[in-house]
């Protein structure tokens, strides 16, 4: 066996030149020490000439480089040749990677040469579009060895529409002739994407790009989360550095969220990415389809017991994520394990969806429903067979008053197929339960009644009418009183069956032509006690920018006002001297103290004490 060793070789091409690959290593070792440079302007082959006298030992570093009269680049593995990739060894390919019935070790333990460590580098560094082909025979398939690659860089600068590598078939095919790309160690995307679109292997199942690596840094892609400078049209950034298909990864259950930067076509949908994270330790397949899921109407996903139960859920025409587990890297029926544990849908160019921000984002705890937390506009869902929304329970409160990343947990079906389907997706509701900014409700005692009064502004033309609900507890209302659209904008109800010193929260909702129904602000009211006794309330509440403590006194005496936060803690106090009667005391000075937030008030007379509690509502919400 001859032996070449050198620490520099240039292979200059001149334009008279005709072959293909202008280092052409047939029947020789060509050993690249470390810290050695072979560039070459045109390709490289490796081939077999005999038993084994094809090698190339890579400890230093290879560049393929376009050369004159149009030879690119490529780096070519031909039957029997051999390339064995040592640690912090680097090639870097400006045409195409072309495995053919070759070895290219650079995983496991292959040992020759006086070596016994693989590793190295692959960096597709083309100025145009590259293909990544590998074809083994049945007898070599079994070994992923041969095949399987150690670090990937993807760095073709290529104008956008050819910077991709594109992985592709071998062109005779064959039984178990030709694999996809498999990366044991890392995959890092600095300019360009990968496509497996396109792609079948000869065992019928669709081209992948599989990492082995466990770690959650496998994959490196900057930014990360996706660029979410806006939302409705498709950001540079997203065009680039992505997977264009299938990506497989190795999740292990401890080690959190996983990065599945993946997308559509670079030129409409681009990247979509994803976090998935693993109940269990096994691999995750992750597929983004353009395809918008279709919208549904049902129950509201985070208010059981709500007195209008459907809503409309529009589902983002961005598309839809397929997650499927399996139990190996080679594994080609999707596995049983449950899940996922949670996801993270990071949606980009959304058209339906108008800037992406809640359209009523209400406060938290919502004034609609104070012991329970404030709705949220986008919700993740697992899509139906249709397919279709379908909320999961029982994380029902789980959302997001943006678009852009919308998490959801609570996925157990087995497959990850809860609901008939691996697709997850985000929908949107313009009529979730929250307090619509244009209905504004008040509420007083009046003589042995309370008064309502609502003021619509505008009134909306499509408007048919408003109902009141009451309520004893702030969560399960019940209507009272049903009202006609009378073309004004203010309307009001006496609510007269009620009791003395009796906490009762009541809220409108104005329902229209298409079916849906919006909801004004909770307030609360309670009448005081019968002449001769001591009583307190607060109007309205929750409190916007002004509120009123009204007390009555049976006679003359010191009120005091003391003002506790949810740890029980004292944030304000006040004492007022006041004759017998009825009293409305401007809480306003009190009120500038305090964040806006849920409050206990300590309110006291004559020995006497009445506890209220106070929501004071966020403006800029």
């Amino acid at each position: 066996m001859r032996a070449i060793s050198f620490t520099l070789l240039l292979a200059c091409v001149g334009a008279g030149l005709a072959q293909p690959y202008l280092f052409y290593n047939q029947g020789a070792l060509v050993y690249v020490q470390s810290g050695a440079l072979v560039y070459v302007q045109g390709g490289m082959q490796t081939n077999d000439n005999g038993a084994n006298n094809g090698v190339l030992e890579n400890l230093g570093t290879i560049r393929l480089v376009d050369g004159a009269g149009g030879y690119l680049g490529h780096f070519y593995i031909g039957p029997g040749g051999e390339v064995n990739s040592r640690p912090n060894s680097d090639i870097f390919i400006q045409g195409n990677y072309h495995n053919n019935d070759g070895y290219h070790r650079s995983t496991g333990t292959y040992a020759a040469n006086g070596n016994t460590n693989l590793g190295g580098t692959v960096t597709f560094n083309g100025t145009q579009t590259q293909t990544f082909q590998v074809s083994v025979d049945a007898t070599t398939g079994a070994n992923a060895q041969n095949w399987t690659l150690n670090n990937v860089v993807i760095n073709n600068t290529a104008a956008l529409a050819s910077r991709h590598i594109q992985i592709a078939n071998h062109p005779t095919g064959g039984a178990d002739s030709d694999r996809d790309m498999w990366i044991a160690g890392t995959l890092t995307f600095t300019s360009g994407r990968i496509h497996t679109e396109g792609a079948t292997l000869s065992g019928g199942a669709p081209a992948e790009v599989r990492v082995l690596n466990s770690a959650t840094t496998a994959i490196s892609r900057t930014p990360w989360p996706p660029d979410a400078s806006s939302f409705t049209t498709l950001v540079a950034d997203n065009q680039d550095r992505y997977v264009h298909g299938y990506l497989r990864r190795n999740l292990v259950a401890a080690n959190g969220a996983y990065r599945f930067p993946v997308g559509g076509a670079a030129t409409t949908k681009g990247l979509q990415g994803i976090d998935v994270t693993a109940a269990s330790d096994h691999y995750v397949r992750v597929y983004f389809e353009s395809t918008p899921v279709a919208d549904a109407t049902l129950p509201t996903y985070c208010r059981p017991g709500d007195p209008t139960p459907s809503y409309l859920y529009t589902a983002l025409d961005n598309g839809r994520w397929r997650i499927e587990p399996f139990s190996a890297v080679d594994a080609t029926t999707p596995g049983t394990q449950t899940g996922p544990a949670s996801i993270t849908m990071y949606n980009r160019v959304v058209t339906n969806a108008g800037s992406g921000a809640c359209p009523a984002a209400g406060t938290s705890p919502d004034d609609y429903w104070p012991t329970r937390p404030t709705d949220r506009c986008y919700v993740g869902f697992n899509a139906t067979a249709a397919p279709a929304v379908q909320l999961v329970l029982p994380n029902n409160c789980e959302g997001s008053n943006s678009g852009l990343t919308v998490t959801r947990t609570g996925f157990t079906g087995a497959g990850y197929n809860t609901n008939g389907s691996v697709l997850f997706a985000t929908s949107w509701t313009a009529n979730h339960p929250l307090p619509a900014e244009d209905i504004r409700l008040t509420a007083a005692p009046a003589g042995s009644a309370i008064a309502l009064t609502w003021t619509v502004s505008p009134e909306r033309e499509y408007v048919l009418g408003y109902e009141l609900y009451r309520s004893t507890d702030g969560v399960n209302f019940s209507r009272i009183a049903q009202v006609d659209k009378q073309g004004r904008t203010t309307y009001n109800h006496r609510d007269a069956y009620v009791q003395p010193l009796t906490r009762y929260f009541y809220r409108v909702g104005q329902h229209d032509i298409f079916g849906d129904v919006r909801y004004s602000n909770t307030v609360e009211a309670m009448l005081p006690a019968s002449e001769g006794s001591f009583s307190a309330q607060l109007q309205p509440n929750p409190i916007l920018t002004e509120g009123y403590l009204v007390a009555t006194l049976p006679a003359a005496g010191t009120l005091s006002f003391q003002l506790y936060d949810a740890a029980g803690k004292l944030v304000a106090q006040s004492s007022y001297d006041l004759q017998a009667g009825t009293h409305q005391i401007d809480l306003s000075p009190v009120l500038a103290q305090v964040a806006a937030g849920n409050y206990n008030a300590l309110v006291s007379w004559g020995g006497e004490m009445r506890t209220l509690r106070l929501i004071k509502a966020d403006l800029s919400r």
